[in-house]
């Protein structure tokens, strides 16, 4: 379908008439408004369609079916009635109205009021309480939205322009704004458009301004979808979708939707790998993705496009549950916190798939397990580089998962070859989530902890992880990564170079012995005598460290342990918890510098000992850093073993052989060999 320019203006629909005349008037359903149009009676046009449109049925798997939800007439409203006494925010920032004010939305500390972030919670007080009065607020509020941002002002704009800062209202048509908008306005309509206190005209003009934003969108979303794979492509196919189910009486809607199914199996089928992850890797943003691309796949079901991206449809699927730890969690590698899988599979899509492993795993049933304990499954490529392994699917399992891949297409962190580790029930080793982008809060703490060395990862003389030039963001091809299972065992190998900044490169190793311990071993090479190293682990708010000599015993709350032994390397612990005293960082560019990162014109600067625990501050959280010089070639060899109060740390033997060391690794049936070298390793079952 050919797409104008924006500029052309002609997604704009000047009167009521011209809109009422859009509609499919073929209907039977409409011939009362055809021959109200015909007489050139607009109002009673109008009139007549608005009634249709009240008791219209609107059924769509797209859109939140409210008849289907139990109403709660005791459900708090605690939290929108301060919206109504003027207690504004918009996901990042708060904003107190002075009483009696209306909102200036264009001079309010909001950047994301236009994507009309409070009628959610708006909504769900209407649906259980039936009150008017919330009702008559959201109306009021997407009615001076409208005023305030006439649809002449979109003309000759782009989803790229309209952004400032974080405490500037941003423009309805920036990329970010607009297609949350059109979602929350599907939703919001569907429901509201029984009610009485809403006018014929209200409900007229929020439906002609939806045509028109829609219109608008349309001329831009292929760019956002096709050129550049992006989150926000995502979100406007679904806001695309979702308005079109409301506008069904029209036939340009029709028109619209066919030409988004296209570009929902565009997008499944090239900004996921084959493996089922995003290429922008960022676990928060991907599970998103994934959940609103499930949900268009499976409301589209009928399209051929659809049809052929099961295989891909199934993977994504798998690489969700593949990736969550036995508490329910994914990792938080990425911007932002850990996601659910529960929040982020799509269990009708599951359904359709015939993968009833997948919902059970979610709902995390007795019995639950999925068919692979490692992933990706032997055989099968490695694209995204995420891996996992574990022990078994119960809820007391031992699971690793391991960033290995590319840096991802966006939300890049320096987290190659981290890891996280979650055992006995308990989050022990995590990758430090982050805070939201920005906040007004008087009580903020904001960062993105995107710098390599607060992850688990190797710092040397000070560098810690960095991109730099040439630095792979998009798998082209297959990895190549060491990843082997056998019986007893699991085997990851990968490798950092620190290159041009130290002529040191970083090989790490992992080997999960028998689901029950794993070996790590970081091995450091290079044309340099010697280096200072850090070898960090970061562990969750609630863990107790403990030092005996130089080993760590991480205690969680409910009695399970994760000891740390160092056989190998002569590093020496220290524990950090919130530490705010700047840190040099040579993430991402690989230039020395304090500012892990500067949003809105404010730096964030602080050291290791951090987690997210609120939306908009950080929480001190306990960091383990082995630290000391080491001649190189360097091995550092560590037992990472979890144990429950019955369990004792295995013995692990240790011989020499030439230039190799020969461990000998205690199994539940016998003995696993682990056979290394500065160069070279292999296992013997």
């Amino acid at each position: 379908m050919p797409q104008a320019h924006a500029a052309d203006a002609s997604f704009l629909v000047p009167t009521r008439e011209a809109f009422l005349k859009r509609l499919d008037l073929s209907q039977p359903a409409l011939a009362a408004v055809k021959a109200a149009l015909e007489k050139g009676d607009t109002d009673a046009a109008a009139s007549t369609y608005v009634t249709h449109f009240r008791t219209k049925t609107i059924d769509s798997p797209l859109l939140r079916d409210w008849s289907a939800r139990t109403r709660n007439s005791k459900c708090s409203t605690v939290k929108v009635d301060r919206l109504l006494a003027g207690h504004l925010w918009d996901g990042y920032s708060v904003h107190d109205l002075p009483p009696g004010e209306r909102l200036d939305w264009h001079d309010a500390p909001l950047s994301c009021v236009t994507r009309f972030p409070i009628l959610g919670r708006l909504n769900h007080a209407i649906h259980h309480t039936q009150n008017p009065k919330y009702v008559r607020f959201v109306v009021d509020h997407i009615v001076e939205y409208m005023h305030a941002f006439p649809i002449d002002e979109f003309v000759g704009k782009k989803t790229t322009q309209g952004w400032t800062n974080h405490t500037t209202v941003a423009k309805p048509w920036y990329w970010c704004m607009i297609p949350e908008r059109l979602m929350r306005l599907s939703d919001t309509i569907a429901l509201i458009r029984t009610f009485p206190c809403v006018t014929d005209d209200e409900i007229m003009r929020i439906l002609r301004r939806m045509y028109q934003e829609a219109g608008f969108l349309h001329t831009e979303i292929a760019d956002w979808v096709i050129a550049r794979r992006h989150n926000g492509g995502c979100a406007m196919t679904k806001g695309m979708a979702q308005t079109c189910v409301i506008l069904s009486d029209f036939p340009m809607a029709h028109e619209w939707l066919a030409h988004d199914a296209m570009l929902v199996a565009n997008y499944i089928g090239r900004a996921f790998y084959p493996d089922g992850m995003c290429v922008e890797l960022t676990v928060s943003y991907s599970a998103s993705v994934a959940y609103v691309q499930q949900r268009m796949a499976y409301a589209l079901r009928g399209e051929t496009a659809i049809q052929g991206l099961r295989d891909r449809l199934t993977a994504i699927v798998t690489c969700l549950v593949a990736l969550t730890d036995p508490t329910g969690w994914q990792p938080s590698f990425g911007d932002l916190g850990s996601t659910k899988l529960a929040r982020s599979l799509h269990e009708p899509l599951a359904d359709w798939l015939e993968l009833p492993w997948a919902k059970s795993v979610a709902r995390r049933e007795d019995g639950a397990a999925a068919p692979f304990t490692v992933w990706p499954v032997p055989g099968e490529e490695q694209w995204c580089g995420y891996y996992t392994m574990r022990s078994d699917w119960t809820p007391t399992a031992r699971y690793m998962a391991i960033d290995g891949g590319p840096w991802g297409t966006t939300h890049q962190h320096g987290d190659k070859l981290s890891f996280v580790i979650t055992a006995l029930g308990t989050q022990f080793v995590i990758d430090p989530r982050s805070t939201i982008y920005a906040s007004n809060r008087p009580d903020a703490f904001i960062s993105t902890q995107s710098s390599a060395f607060l992850h688990n990862t190797i710092t040397v003389d000070g560098v810690d992880e960095f991109m730099g030039k040439g630095a792979v963001r998009e798998a082209e091809e297959p990895l190549r990564n060491r990843w082997e299972c056998g019986t007893d065992y699991t085997l990851f190998a990968s490798d950092f170079s620190f290159r041009p900044v130290k002529p040191v490169r970083w090989e790490r190793r992992v080997l999960f012995v028998d689901g029950q311990y794993w070996l790590l071993q970081d091995v450091l090479t290079g044309d340099q005598p010697s280096g200072e190293i850090e070898q960090n682990f970061q562990l969750d708010a609630d863990i107790e460290v403990v030092f005996r000599a130089t080993t760590t015993e991480a205690r969680a709350p409910n009695g399970a342990r994760l000891i740390f032994v160092p056989v190998e390397g002569g590093l020496t612990p220290t524990l950090t918890i919130g530490d705010t005293a700047p840190h040099t960082t040579y993430w991402p560019r690989g230039k020395p510098t304090q500012v892990l990162r500067s949003e809105d014109g404010k730096d964030q600067k602080h050291g290791r000992g951090w987690t997210c625990r609120k939306g908009h501050k950080l929480h001190p959280a306990p960091a383990v850093t082995y630290t000391g010089e080491v001649t190189l070639p360097a091995v550092l060899t560590t037992l990472i073993v979890p144990l429950d109060a019955a369990e004792t740390i295995p013995v692990v033997g240790q011989a020499r052989d030439g230039e190799n060391t020969v461990w000998s690794l205690p199994t539940r049936t016998g003995t696993l060999q682990f056979t290394t070298a500065v160069d070279k390793f292999e296992v013997r079952e």
